[in-house]
């Protein structure tokens, strides 16, 4: 099932988006009687998360497509910017592949809220799993550890029609 791996191509994002990704970064390190962390800093996963995206919806199209697309990614939360990478199965019935680099804009205390955006490359569309570019805008809410994401999927491909796609992301720590 799996065609070719993912080629790792980062595109910058805009200077204008300033970081707000504190919420990756541990902020408390407690210490034993040794001097060593005994924290979730000791597995480096603070900065981690995993992504399960759920689904898309096509508002404005007649065409049938496939609309429960199920894949699995991961993020790296930098200071100003997250990298991410993974899976899903896309609207044509066909396996997607993505590579990018990503910033959010957060506010909010108990429940977060936010905009933001990732740009790398994707597979399974225009030919077959020959990467292309894609940028994708997105809103989020998070509560604690895990966020929902809403995208907005411009047309790629073959897929004349765009879309709303729907993601759960998972915080390590």
């Amino acid at each position: 099932m799996l065609r070719a791996a993912v080629i790792s191509i980062l595109l910058s994002l805009s200077p204008l988006l300033c970081a707000d990704d504190d919420i990756y970064v541990a902020d408390d390190t407690r210490q034993s009687g040794n001097g060593q962390d005994n924290d979730r800093a000791d597995w480096g996963l603070e900065n981690w998360a995993i992504q399960f995206n759920i689904a898309s919806y096509h508002p404005n199209s007649d065409e049938d497509y496939n609309e429960f697309n199920p894949g699995i990614g991961i993020e790296y939360h930098l200071e100003q910017f997250y990298l991410t990478a993974g899976y899903f199965y896309n609207s044509l019935d066909k396996d997607s592949f993505y590579a990018g680099i990503g910033k959010e804009l957060t506010w909010g205390n108990d429940f977060r809220y936010g905009i933001g955006g990732a740009a790398g490359i994707i597979t399974g569309y225009e030919s077959g799993q020959e990467p292309v570019l894609a940028a994708l805008p997105y809103i989020f809410l998070t509560k604690g550890k895990v966020t929902f994401k809403a995208h907005y999927i411009p047309e790629v491909g073959r897929v004349d029609d765009d879309a709303i796609g729907f993601a759960i992301r998972i915080k390590f720590d």
